[in-house]
């Protein structure tokens, strides 16, 4: 485009029909939307219309023709703010506006991306895809995937597309001449616009960025590129575009143009371009969050998990996130307690960096009126055939029997209902006392720890040890005692009842059953 010096004249704002236009003031720069600010005298017919035609989806352009009579759009963008400000019949029209990537930069959003094989491109590409005609041209990432989880928490679409360019160290630079939202990811390629004719410079190095830059561990930075040249030209240059200046290459870093003389000025931050390189950023608000989730997939010490802020997450491409058990130590002692598909579980966040993210567990959401009964108590009946009790405890009345103790045998009574002390019923609300601890499985299992007992439950079976009642097993299925060497068994008092009670050893065997039995080789009585 042929442009010696452009004057007021051959700048011109739509939609608005202005009479003459008196400043004018863009501003353009990596990593933010570019910004117009203009005045102009406008029709008296128009006076009011302008503010109550202007809305949210009015666009604006400034266009610019050349010294070959070709008109191009200068910026682009939505408005503002409009105010038309009337002294002495002169009706002077006052416009902002901002470059259409001000549209990702409105609304917060809270999500996750999960799948470490998801390209930044197709990422990016996913952010921008609700708004209409938006685009990207990718000239940073070169297909690299996230390889980890990447959460956008109570940021805006642009803020977040910005944190994704620090990965690689650089920024974003909108299309400020297009009515969409379009922008390069990373510095634009093959944009050598010829040589910088500039009428007066400044020169300036940026010590304080190249030590943070140092400091960040951001790769190549080195004094030289922290060098910028502020210089003056009636040349148009965009963001982004290179150009040669004193022998050198530079990359247009910001441009800010205004009328100077009614001259439009273009005054150029020059960089080198590794000069254009940013620390990698973090989203601070993130430290101390706790996200609330549900399990998809456990496995080992990790589990797979869909975050309630997310509208849908695939089980096989979900991150693995290591679950924090109350205790563990280096040499694999402690507590492994993992969480059920479909619980409840909180992601944390402990730091800025979103990868670090664990899950720990979750407050109950269940309302307590919901959870379904759980049978606390065993009937006291006595048991069938070829199932019964054991006791170890000393003292205790047996139940009234037919039979006595004969040769030696023992009384094949049953213990009274009143000597079996079953667990007391716990509240459904197991986080109702704090001064009762219970652990339980989905399958009924069940470990309570009270003040005065521990129980033990699995169904129609449990074990008490109880301060005021000693030791309990109670069970509706078989018990089974089995050492290796001895067995030992005292006592002020030892019962055993059953249906039938058999002794055996070496041969000889003493069945209590309707009748004593004794066999063996010798029996001797007293």
């Amino acid at each position: 485009m042929n442009i010696s010096a452009t004057t007021y004249g051959q700048v011109r704002v739509t939609p608005y029909e202005i009479v003459r236009l008196q400043t004018l003031e863009v501003n353009k720069t990596m990593n933010g939307h570019a910004r117009m600010r203009m005045t102009a005298v406008i029709p008296e017919a128009r006076k009011d219309s302008y503010v109550q035609a202007t809305t949210s989806q009015t666009d604006i352009k400034v266009k610019i023709t050349d010294d070959d009579g070709h008109e191009k759009v200068f910026f682009s963008g939505v408005v503002l703010h409009v105010k038309v400000n009337v002294i002495n019949d002169v009706h002077t029209l006052m416009v902002d506006a901002v470059s259409h990537t001000y549209l990702l930069d409105v609304k917060l959003h809270k999500r996750s991306f999960q799948n470490p094989n998801l390209s930044y491109k197709n990422l990016v590409r996913k952010i921008i895809s609700p708004y209409e005609g938006s685009d990207v041209i990718d000239f940073a990432t070169d297909g690299r995937k996230i390889g980890d989880f990447v959460m956008q928490y109570e940021e805006t679409d642009w803020q977040f597309i910005k944190r994704m360019a620090s990965h690689f160290y650089t920024g974003v630079v909108p299309d400020t001449a297009s009515g969409k939202p379009k922008f390069y990811f990373g510095l634009p390629e093959g944009q050598y616009k010829g040589e910088l004719q500039a009428s007066h410079y400044i020169a300036t190095k940026r010590i304080a960025d190249y030590r943070s830059a140092k400091e960040n561990k951001v790769p190549g930075a080195k004094d030289p590129d922290y060098i910028v040249y502020e210089a003056d030209s009636r040349q148009w240059f965009e963001v982004g575009n290179e150009v040669e200046f004193k022998s050198k290459k530079w990359i247009v870093g910001e441009a800010k143009t205004r009328f100077i003389d009614s001259l439009l000025n273009h005054t150029y931050s020059l960089f080198p371009a590794e000069g254009l390189r940013y620390k990698k950023s973090y989203n601070t608000s993130i430290i101390g969050a706790s996200i609330q989730a549900s399990v998809l997939q456990v496995k080992g010490d990790k589990v797979r998990a869909k975050l309630d802020m997310d509208e849908q997450q695939d089980e096989s491409t979900a991150y693995f996130f290591p679950y924090s058990t109350i205790y563990a130590s280096e040499n694999n002692t402690g507590w492994y307690c993992m969480p059920e598909v479909n619980d409840s579980i909180r992601i944390y966040f402990p730091s800025k960096k979103e990868e670090e993210g664990i899950a720990i567990s979750s407050v109950k959401r269940q309302d307590p009126e919901n959870v379904p009964a759980v049978p606390r108590q065993v009937s006291t009946a006595s048991p069938a055939a070829g199932k019964g009790s054991a006791s170890g405890q000393s003292g205790g009345s047996p139940s009234g029997s037919k039979r006595n103790s004969s040769g030696g045998g023992g009384g094949g009574g049953t213990p009274s209902s009143a000597s079996r002390v079953a667990p007391p019923p716990v509240p459904e609300d197991r986080m109702g006392n704090p001064d009762i601890k219970t652990f339980r499985t989905k399958y009924g299992k069940e470990i309570m720890l009270a003040p005065d007992k521990i129980v033990i439950s699995a169904g129609g079976m449990y074990i008490t040890v109880s301060d005021e009642n000693g030791i309990e097993i109670v069970s509706d299925q078989n018990v089974s005692i089995t050492a290796g060497q001895d067995v030992v068994m005292s006592g002020q008092t030892i019962r055993i009842a059953g249906e039938k009670v058999e002794l055996t050893g070496k041969g000889n065997t003493i069945t209590l059953e309707e009748e004593l039995k004794m066999h063996g080789a010798e029996i001797k009585m007293n």
